[in-house]
């Protein structure tokens, strides 16, 4: 199914348009349809009914922040404790208490993940390069550090905001 919208454009944002449907060959309401599909942001829709709440702020922050949210780690210390009461678990199970805090920080670290994610796709959309695979990845940096003993800190790589 199809929908017509009828908009109001500027004088210049039209010339674009009609530009950019003679160079491509294509007609004006096939470029707009595809402009706008690349434009708006993902629907929360998408992620997990529990953790849209968390996510939702990501909508209304500004580059800078999303580029922090983007960046962010999991606190070395909780990841460390997480892998312990999870072997703990597999090996003799856990307290009600320890069940309780495996939980809490399990849904932390799940919460982390969704924003990284969504802050990145939101990064994209407004022309910035995503981060890198390894700057996504929380957990094998901290447990490289943990393994070493190294005190871990948020990564100092920087998304760039795309030239093209």
């Amino acid at each position: 199914m199809t929908y017509t919208v009828t908009i109001q454009l500027s004088e210049t944002t039209f010339e674009q348009l009609k530009r950019a449907a003679e160079l491509s060959q294509k007609p004006v309401d096939e470029i707009v349809e595809s402009s706008l599909a690349h434009s708006l942001p993902p629907l929360l829709e998408d992620i997990p009914t529990a953790y849209q709440p968390d996510v939702y702020p990501l909508l209304e922050m500004n580059d800078a922040e999303l580029l922090q949210e983007a960046l962010r780690r999991f606190p070395a210390e909780r990841w460390t404790e997480y892998e312990a009461l999870l072997d703990r678990k597999r090996e003799a199970g856990l307290a009600a208490q320890e069940q309780t805090r495996l939980k809490a920080l399990r849904r932390e670290a799940d919460i982390l993940t969704f924003r990284k994610g969504y802050a990145a796709v939101l990064l994209k959309r407004r022309g910035y390069r995503p981060p890198s695979l390894e700057e996504l990845r929380p957990f094998p940096s901290l447990i490289r550090a943990a393994k070493t003993g190294q005190n871990t800190s948020p990564g100092t790589s920087r998304a760039h905001k795309s030239s093209d």
